[in-house]
């Protein structure tokens, strides 16, 4: 049985003015401002599974991952179930399951949309994408779910997807695009033919990607140690979308990289390493501005105002300031100490950790993030996510994902 979203229509917006106000505000006279997201999750629909990847057009929002079901919020497993293979949508004002609904054979990772929204690219592991071969990667319609005739293949799996005017850029531990050699990193045109002229090779997995807002710039993190044999782009890279040239960039994580995110001046970068890790770097020349490392790896970022937020599987972040320990020391606080169970939201000049703190559950924690109408949605491997709310102890569930606004 479905439920009423526990906040209007009218609140949700009062919640996105509140947040462009503070971001406003923060721009005219740089200063330290909490999140102000709330503690307890919206009533939206869960997954019996984990969201890897979450994305939100308008008022909807995809979600892909390794879940083969959705259920109404509060419902324990096994109860309202609704069949949604890999992929699904739900309303972000109301939380309701939408109709949409793809349907792939196996885990979905990525999820990226053309710049006019029409259009949902999806990679993973899959093989066909309602009911029909898609190999890797594939596009589907994002009102009704059907695919399109983009059709390029891959033959190891797609984990990141970033979108331009022109082109589409894939990264992941795939070889070959359409039998073409391409090491982990490609493009592809908007009929699915692969860019001749753009084919930077990385030695091992790409994990992220973020394109520029001008569009001239493609960002990538993973596991690589080396981009075009040069070991200097260890885990990061900054790439030119014109050629796939390799740009000048100061701060190499010495961590894989699992997550991008920027905002008008800094990029920021998280992953793992000793513990978990994160960064902030000039979008101007790639200068390191500050770090952050927890006691588990960080596996999701992204940005809401004045605050950057990550996500992951720790329980510790370390407020300490400076380089992190070294690669293989484990996680070694010099100073205090903050709880932050697989969630946490820093101060996105400074990095300063935000008081809030509302945790998730589970060894392997958070996976995903959105922002659709400034709330925050995410997703992984959690089946309690948020304080509790007023209703009590029984009602705290929220498997796979959930939205705090």
């Amino acid at each position: 049985m479905s439920r009423p979203p526990r906040r209007t229509v009218g609140r949700a917006c009062a919640a996105m003015v509140a947040v462009a106000a503070v971001a406003v505000s923060l721009q005219a006279a740089p200063a330290l401002a909490a999140s102000t997201l709330a503690l307890t999750v919206d009533q939206t629909y869960q997954a019996n599974g984990r969201v890897a990847a979450i994305l939100s057009v308008g008022n909807t929002i995809y979600l892909a991952g390794s879940f083969t079901s959705m259920r109404p919020y509060g419902d324990p497993p096994g109860t309202g179930e609704v069949g949604r293979s890999y992929l699904a949508a739900v309303d972000r004002l109301t939380g309701q399951l939408l109709a949409w609904n793809p349907g792939a054979n196996k885990e979905a990772y990525a999820l990226a949309a053309s710049p006019d929204g029409s259009t949902i690219y999806v990679g993973g592991l899959f093989s066909k994408v309602a009911g029909q071969s898609r190999l890797k990667v594939a596009a589907v319609s994002a009102t009704t779910g059907s695919l399109t005739s983009w059709a390029p293949t891959a033959n190891n799996k797609v984990m990141a997807i970033a979108v331009t005017s022109s082109r589409i850029f894939l990264g992941g531990t795939f070889t070959t695009i359409n039998g073409a050699a391409r090491a982990e990193l490609a493009s592809v045109d908007a009929t699915g033919n692969v860019d001749p002229a753009w084919h930077p090779a990385a030695n091992a997995a790409v994990r992220a990607l973020l394109a520029s807002a001008d569009g001239r710039t493609v960002y990538a993190g993973g596991d690589f140690v080396a981009v075009n044999g040069d070991t200097v782009q260890k885990h990061f890279v900054s790439l030119s979308t014109a050629a796939g040239a390799v740009n000048s960039w100061l701060y190499h994580p010495g961590w894989p990289v699992a997550g991008l995110v920027a905002s008008s001046s800094l990029l920021f970068i998280a992953g793992n390493g000793a513990g978990g890790n994160a960064g902030a770097a000039s979008l101007t020349n790639g200068a390191k501005v500050w770090t952050l490392q927890t006691d588990g790896g960080i596996q999701a970022a992204t940005l809401i105002g004045s605050q950057v937020y990550f996500g992951g599987h720790f329980d510790n972040v370390c407020t300490a300031t400076g380089s992190p320990p070294p690669i293989g020391s484990g996680f070694k606080c010099p100073l205090a100490v903050t709880t932050r169970h697989k969630l946490v939201a820093v101060d996105a000049a400074t990095g300063a950790v935000d008081p809030w703190n509302p945790g998730a559950d589970s060894p392997l924690g958070v996976y995903a993030f959105g922002t659709g109408g400034g709330s925050l949605q995410v997703g992984g491997d959690f089946t309690k996510l948020g304080k509790p709310d007023p209703l009590g102890q029984a009602t705290w569930r929220q498997q796979g994902y959930g939205q705090f606004s």
